[in-house]
């Protein structure tokens, strides 16, 4: 599964020295989840004590009122990699940047379905780094050998920008 995050962030930071139009590509992708919740209203009628013992029925009186309120989640795990051009540690801090910055990354691409201002829109809500220590050098510095450095955890959520 291909999945590349594309979003404009400041030109310089104390964390990565490339800024600009980024595009961050997941170089393994293990884990991929939809999350959809919707909030109803939910209307439980109380019955008498004389008209529960009367009915012979075990369902509750309940009505409900849906009006659409609801969520659309995308949660991601995958690896970030050193490769020819920069280390998995650049692709981090990179990542993180699009999620401070306000706003929708400017397209999510999964596979070959897309997020971007002409379709419902990704917001970068969480980025999460998982490094395991391990000996394969200073974590700033890249091996470009194409070795998945950094586990990373990221979750969108679905909308439109107001």
């Amino acid at each position: 599964m291909a999945i590349s995050i594309q979003k404009t962030i400041p030109a310089s930071s104390d964390f990565y020295t490339t800024g600009g139009d980024q595009t961050i590509t997941l170089a393994g992708v293990e884990e991929f989840t939809v999350h959809t919740k919707k909030d109803l209203i939910k209307i439980n009628k109380p019955k008498t004590k004389k008209r529960a013992d009367s009915e012979d029925s075990d369902e509750f009186d309940n009505s409900v009122i849906d009006l659409k309120k609801g969520t659309d989640e995308i949660a991601i795990k995958g690896w970030l990699e050193d490769d020819s051009s920069d280390s998995a540690w650049e692709k981090f801090w990179r990542l993180r940047a699009m999620c401070s910055r306000g706003g929708p990354v400017v397209n999510l691409t999964i596979d070959n379905i897309q997020f971007k201002s002409t379709t419902q829109e990704a917001f970068l809500e969480d980025v999460t780094g998982i490094i395991k220590a391990d000996d394969s050098g200073v974590l700033n510095s890249n091996t470009a050998d194409d070795r998945a450095r950094i586990q990373i955890s990221l979750v969108f959520f679905i909308g439109d920008e107001r």
